[in-house]
C-alpha cells in the first residue's frame, strides 16, 4: 500500500480533496462498514491515518481500512472503555453512554470534514475540549440522552429551568475550576454550525456538490446515534447520485429516507476492491482479525448486492451559514493521542 489519507493531505500541503476524489472514499468506505455492521463489528479507531491510499497516482483512490486493534463485537461493548482516537471520538463514548456501531459512522463524518477542508473538525487538546467544539458547533445531545451517560455529570452541571432539571454544559471556568484545566480553542475554523462547511471547502465549480457533501456530513454526525445514518444509507444519498456532468440544478434532501435500491450482481470489481481492503488486515490482526475474516468469508456471496443500483436525482439548496475562519492554512502539526481527562461521573 502507498501511504495514509493522512499523509496524502499532508503531501497536498493539507489542500482539501474535492467532492469528486472524495466520492469514491466515502464509497468505499461506507460500504466497509456496511460489512462490519452485517457481521457485528465496531471498528472503533476509523481516521485518516488508517486508511490507507492503493496506488496515490491511481483515479479515482483506492482505499483500505487498517488496524482492527482496537475493535470490538457490538454484542461485547459496554459503557465507559476509551476507544477512537480523541478527535474522531463519538460524544456518546466520551459520555460513556451504550454505544454501537453508530460511533465508526460518526468518525466516518468527522474523517469525510477533515478530508474535504483539509483541516480536523475538532482538534481539541482533551475530551472536554472536543465536546465543547462539538456543542458549540451542533448543539447538545437531548436531556434523554445525557440522562443515560455515566460520565454526563463530569462535564454537565443540572440546571433547575422553569421548574425542570436540564443539563448544562460546563463552562471553561467552571471546569478550570473542577479540575484544574484550561480550555484551549486550536480549531482552525470556527464554525458556527455545520452548514458553514461549504465555505471552508475546495473551491468547486458544481457549489451543489459540497452542499450534498455538508448534509451527508450532518447525518453522519447526528448527536442520537439512533438517528444517525446507517452505512448502506450513505451509499443511497443524493451527494453520490450527481456527478461533474450533472444538472447544476439544486437537489432534494432526504427527508423522507434513501430511496429503494435497485440490486444488481452483474458489477464485482468493486466488491473484490472492498474485500481486499479488509482482508490484509483482518487476516494479520489475529483474535478479532480472523472471527471477521470467518464472518465476512460467510457473506461473500451476498456482498455484490450492495454495489450498482439506480438513483433518482434530488433537490436541495444550503441555508446560509456564517464562521470565523483564520487568515491562512499554515502547516500544522499532528496530534493523534488518544486522550481523556481523569476524574469521574
Amino acid at each position: 500500500m502507498d501511504l495514509s489519507l493522512y499523509s496524502y493531505l499532508k503531501e497536498r500541503n493539507f489542500e482539501g480533496l474535492t467532492t469528486t476524489e472524495l466520492r469514491p472514499v466515502i464509497t468505499q468506505l461506507a460500504t466497509a462498514l456496511s460489512h462490519l455492521r452485517s457481521i457485528g463489528l465496531v471498528h472503533a479507531d476509523l481516521k485518516p491515518d488508517n486508511i490507507m491510499i492503493v496506488d496515490r497516482h491511481q483515479t479515482p483512490l483506492q482505499v483500505r481500512l487498517i488496524d482492527f486493534g482496537l475493535s470490538h463485537p457490538v454484542a461485547t461493548v459496554k459503557p465507559g472503555p476509551w476507544i477512537q482516537t480523541l478527535w474522531y471520538r463519538a460524544p456518546e463514548v466520551t459520555l460513556h453512554l451504550p454505544f454501537n456501531d453508530a460511533i465508526d459512522m460518526w468518525s466516518l463524518g468527522i474523517t469525510a470534514a477533515e478530508l474535504s477542508t483539509g483541516y480536523p473538525l475538532y482538534p481539541g487538546n482533551t475530551d472536554y475540549d472536543v465536546l465543547r467544539f462539538i456543542f458549540k458547533t451542533q448543539g447538545q445531545p437531548s436531556d434523554n440522552i445525557l440522562d443515560r451517560g455515566l460520565k454526563t455529570g463530569y462535564y454537565f452541571d443540572r440546571d433547575q429551568t422553569n421548574g425542570q432539571q436540564l443539563w448544562t454544559f460546563k463552562s471553561p471556568e467552571d471546569f478550570a475550576e473542577q479540575t484544574g484545566y484550561y480550555a484551549a480553542d486550536t480549531r482552525e475554523y470556527r464554525l458556527e454550525n455545520l452548514d458553514a462547511l461549504v465555505h471552508v471547502m475546495e473551491e468547486e465549480t458544481e457549489g451543489t456538490h459540497q452542499g450534498l457533501l455538508v448534509d451527508l456530513i450532518k447525518r453522519m454526525l447526528h448527536l442520537d446515534p439512533d438517528v444517525r445514518i446507517k452505512p448502506l444509507e450513505v451509499l443511497h444519498h443524493p451527494f453520490f447520485s450527481i456527478t461533474s456532468s450533472s444538472s447544476a440544478d439544486p437537489v432534494t434532501t432526504m427527508d423522507n429516507g434513501p430511496a429503494d435500491l435497485e440490486v444488481s450482481t452483474e458489477n464485482t470489481e468493486e466488491t473484490e476492491n472492498i474485500e481486499n481492503m479488509l482482508e490484509d488486515q483482518l487476516v494479520d490482526n489475529g483474535g478479532y482479525g480472523q472471527a471477521v475474516w470467518s464472518f465476512f468469508s460467510r457473506i461473500k456471496n451476498t456482498v455484490q448486492n450492495y454495489f450498482s443500483w439506480n438513483r433518482q436525482p434530488v433537490v436541495n439548496t444550503p441555508p446560509p451559514t456564517s464562521l470565523t475562519p483564520s487568515p491562512s492554512k499554515p502547516n500544522r502539526s499532528r496530534q493523534m493521542t488518544v486522550h481523556h481527562e481523569s476524574g469521574s461521573a
